[in-house]
């Protein structure tokens, strides 16, 4: 069908339920972008777009460009100081709206609007921390290009679970992200400080880093309440330290280690942040852990190009930052690794096309799934005992009340 088709057969315009066909065939986008789109054209708000309205809207905004450069214009963005332009979390809130509004995969969080709002910041989160390299909360359109954003939105209307689409929209890796910050936060305030990042993985971290990740140095924090890390700020770090195979995980690992900018890690930051994990091994294994031994391990493994000197190529090249960064400050993903579990080496070998953050995301989705199970099960048990506790007092008053030997 023909666009001129499309309006002939309505010649008042069409309504935003009609307009459907020009956003995913005339403009070559996401049908999650239509309500988008027929707002900033019916910008007077007559219900209705003509072929004329239509027309000029896209000549002007869309027709010399390519569809991620459409969807860049179509959220709403903000001018810099030196005019170039920007997109800010808040651009994204009408289109992350429409896809919790629309998509069937999330019909069930209609009911559940306080889930509504947590899912829309997680997914905004994933974006910046996937697509704004910049880390300033300004995504500029060579950033937006450069990422997977449009296509990924696309798949939303090819595919009803949503669950497989792990880039960004996931409900399942929400609820993970989601139910992990909630262990944290006891006061549900929904920021953590020091002493509850602690507990993170059951004490896996070392202060040492624990502190540099508090500081903001692997990313600067979204939260505005100095020493404390908000729910967005949780959703990099989680995401950052549980795949560390990813560019973006390396840069913000590397800049926690790098304690003087310099672009290198050299031996004595090492040594200052692996003598707390150094202490920690000796008191599980019983045996000595010398820094010089480590060392050695560290350079034998990557190889750098100047001995003792990390750099962000050196880790880049050998694809060694995982267990690099793992040996320095994260205990139990250390253990793991040097025990070579044969169940989680055949996981990675049998999923080449998920990263080390989906198996995660899959796995503690499981895990948090039967833990509710079984918690129900238990509850429900717990009041069928009860059920049955108060029969017996109802037949014994019962008895005792026509027993004319008690009278």
């Amino acid at each position: 069908m023909t666009m001129h088709t499309l309006f002939k057969e309505h010649p008042n315009g069409l309504a935003v339920e009609e307009f459907f066909p020009v956003t995913t065939t005339f403009c070559a986008l996401s049908s999650y972008c239509n309500s988008l789109i027929f707002s900033q054209i019916d910008s007077k708000g007559t219900g209705r777009v003509s072929q004329r309205m239509f027309w000029d809207y896209y000549t002007k905004n869309m027709q010399k460009f390519d569809p991620p450069t459409r969807l860049f214009k179509l959220l709403k963005s903000e001018t810099g100081p030196g005019g170039q332009q920007y997109l800010t979390r808040e651009s994204f809130t009408p289109l992350v709206e429409e896809v919790v509004r629309r998509h069937p995969g999330l019909e069930f969080l209609k009911s559940h609007p306080e889930f509504q709002a947590r899912y829309s910041q997680t997914v905004k989160a994933r974006i910046f921390y996937k697509v704004n390299r910049a880390a300033n909360e300004q995504l500029t359109l060579g950033e937006f290009k450069r990422s997977n954003f449009c296509q990924v939105l696309g798949l939303l209307d090819e595919e009803d679970d949503i669950n497989k689409i792990h880039d960004y929209f996931s409900y399942e890796h929400f609820y993970v992200i989601y139910c992990k910050f909630w262990e944290l936060d006891e006061d549900h305030d929904f920021e953590i400080d020091n002493k509850d990042l602690m507990r993170y993985d059951d004490f896996a971290l070392t202060t040492k880093v624990i502190d540099r990740v508090m500081e903001g140095c692997g990313r600067p924090f979204v939260s505005r309440t100095p020493g404390r890390m908000g729910y967005e700020d949780f959703v990099v770090f989680l995401m950052s330290e549980v795949d560390k195979t990813s560019d973006i995980s390396l840069e913000y690992w590397f800049r926690c280690l790098d304690l003087d900018g310099d672009g290198v890690i050299a031996a004595y930051e090492l040594e200052y942040f692996f003598s707390e994990q150094a202490q920690r091994l000796q008191q599980l294994s019983q045996e000595e852990v010398l820094y010089t031994d480590v060392l050695c391990q560290l350079n034998d493994m990557v190889k750098p190009k100047r001995e003792s000197c990390f750099t962000k190529k050196d880790l880049r090249n050998t694809k060694m930052a995982t267990q690099f960064f793992n040996i320095i400050f994260n205990l139990s993903r250390h253990v793991i690794a040097e025990q070579r579990d044969p169940i989680l080496i055949h996981q990675v070998h049998s999923t080449p096309e998920l990263c080390d953050w989906d198996r995660y995301a899959i796995n503690e989705y499981i895990k948090l799934a039967e833990s509710e199970i079984n918690e129900s099960e238990a509850f429900d048990q717990a009041n069928e005992e009860l059920d049955w506790d108060a029969k017996e007092i109802d037949v014994n008053e019962d008895m005792d009340d026509g027993n004319p030997l008690l009278d």
